[in-house]
């Protein structure tokens, strides 16, 4: 590789790198503080599932633990979780978009990646379960297209991504088989559709194996039925009728919302790209791209949610689809050697200017423009507990804002410390029963509530009864807007003991 592409990457990486620096200290959603808590516990020997429960697979939880090895608990953690998984992706996508167009088309790409990467309207300046998808699909995607001869090892690796990747979530299937399917349709050159054949089964084999080996560690730990319970009869519930979730993925709103503005000018660049590669050619790689597309919206409506983070998943796809285009295109006569790069360099200031007055505004108000203010509160009450609770203190949150045991830095008494499924759904009953199990046995100083959770006689629950007798609201200072504190009767914060 010659040492100006080199720069060039380490460049924007070094961009990615100080772009994400900005909001090092925002106020994190949920998915990302449930994720590094669990990922502390599992690091403190608590059980994945059978005591910190969650309904995702293991690789968001191992991952989340190997940071907070590396850099930590703390903000600090995250954010090493969020420059990898960007300049992994950063280089999947150079190596992805020179197939068409060589290092001019790989850079363009490349540098299209670094000015969306981290697109506020997005969720995706923060390390969502997306980040890491993309970081996987791409690398597979790279490695696929640039297989221009039978190679074992290759495939291994391909279907490794896909592998680990499903362990995030299990909706990368859908762009791992369209793109089988393209593999199939157009063969890398040399490859007969009988070795076609064979890269897929090595592929899928490598996809079993991975899922075999997961579905034998935890029944050899004696944790299978948690393990099954979470990640598949609880989902089943969560996402609901996958063909209605994909009906619902071609209504408009959710097709192209209006979230996906700064992805226009790479849309454009794509689909302008396509149609020169279906008309002069090459056909093979932009049929894999279409394989692609088509596969990360069916990953997007899978799970029937559409929460703005899941569209991040288009970025990969369209930064390879626009760094194609200007590849194709340069050198092409009578257009101007010069034209696609002004195109490109054009492409780029629109996203500049999409971006860079975001950069004026503080990291909190980036958590309130994307979540309004519940995890900006949530934020300071987990610094406000983290200081009123004694080292050996603990509490306990009626609700979801897991944020308050990562910024508190204080374990959950209980792993089921997530109260949705624990109010609906086939875990309900078995999650309150243990919630109330763990309480009983570690009882915690404090029990927070969030008020939007339904609390005071509005509804009963195992967890509220159990409660309610034994704790009492914080004396004068008890009700935060969102939340009301209660304290452990008797404890040394019940004030109600001096009258």
């Amino acid at each position: 590789m010659p040492r100006r592409v080199i720069l060039t990457l380490v460049a924007l990486a070094a961009l990615i790198v100080v772009a994400r620096l900005h909001t090092y200290d925002e106020p994190l959603e949920r998915d990302i503080t449930g994720a590094a808590v669990i990922g502390h516990e599992l690091l403190a020997g608590r059980p994945l599932y059978t005591d910190m429960w969650d309904h995702k697979p293991p690789a968001l939880h191992i991952t989340h633990a190997a940071a907070i090895l590396l850099a930590g608990y703390g903000p600090g953690a995250i954010y090493v979780l969020n420059v990898v998984a960007a300049i992994t992706s950063l280089l999947g996508v150079y190596a992805g978009a020179t197939v068409v167009g060589g290092r001019v088309a790989g850079l363009w790409g490349a540098a299209f990646w670094t000015f969306v990467s981290g697109d506020l309207w997005l969720q995706a300046n923060q390390p969502n379960t997306e980040v890491f998808i993309n970081a996987c699909v791409v690398w597979a995607f790279a490695l696929l297209l640039r297989t221009n001869r039978p190679s074992l090892l290759r495939m291994v690796v391909v279907g490794a991504f896909f592998a680990w990747g499903s362990l995030y979530k299990p909706v990368i299937v859908a762009p791992a088989a369209l793109l089988a399917g393209a593999h199939l349709a157009a063969p890398p050159w040399g490859h007969t559709r009988r070795r076609a054949l064979g890269d897929v089964g090595v592929i899928a084999a490598v996809g079993a194996a991975v899922w075999l080996g997961t579905f034998a560690y935890f029944a050899g730990a004696g944790r299978f039925a948690d393990f099954y319970g979470a990640v598949f009869v609880y989902n089943r519930f969560y996402s609901g009728s996958v063909l209605n979730n994909l009906r619902a993925g071609l209504v408009p709103q959710t097709l192209a919302p209006a979230i996906l503005a700064i992805a226009i000018p790479l849309a454009v660049l794509t689909l302008a790209g396509g149609v020169r590669g279906a008309i002069a050619g090459p056909r093979r790689p932009w049929l894999h791209l279409l394989a692609l597309v088509v596969g990360t919206e069916l990953a997007i409506a899978l799970p029937g949610q559409f929460y703005p983070h899941y569209y991040q998943l288009w970025l990969p796809p369209l930064a390879i689809g626009a760094g194609w285009a200007i590849g194709s295109f340069a050198g092409v006569r009578p257009i101007p050697a010069w034209t696609p790069h002004a195109v490109g360099a054009a492409a780029v200031l629109i996203l500049l200017s999409q971006q860079l007055p975001l950069y004026q505004v503080e990291a909190e108000t980036w958590a309130r423009l994307k979540y309004g203010e519940l995890f900006v509160s949530e934020d300071g009450l987990g610094r406000e507990l983290g200081a009123l609770l004694t080292p050996g203190e603990t509490f306990y949150e009626w609700g979801a804002e897991t944020g308050l045991y990562f910024v508190s830095r204080r374990s959950p008494p209980s792993g089921a410390f997530y109260v949705f499924p624990l109010l609906n759904g086939p875990a309900a009953y078995p999650l309150a029963a243990r919630a109330v199990a763990d309480l009983e046995r570690r009882p915690p100083a404090m029990f927070v509530v969030n008020k939007g959770v339904m609390f005071g006689g509005k509804i009963r629950h195992p967890v509220l009864d159990w409660a309610a007798p034994r704790y009492v609201a914080l004396a004068g200072t008890g009700d935060r807007g969102t939340f009301v504190l209660f304290v452990r009767r008797g404890s040394r914060l019940d004030v109600t003991l001096a009258k």
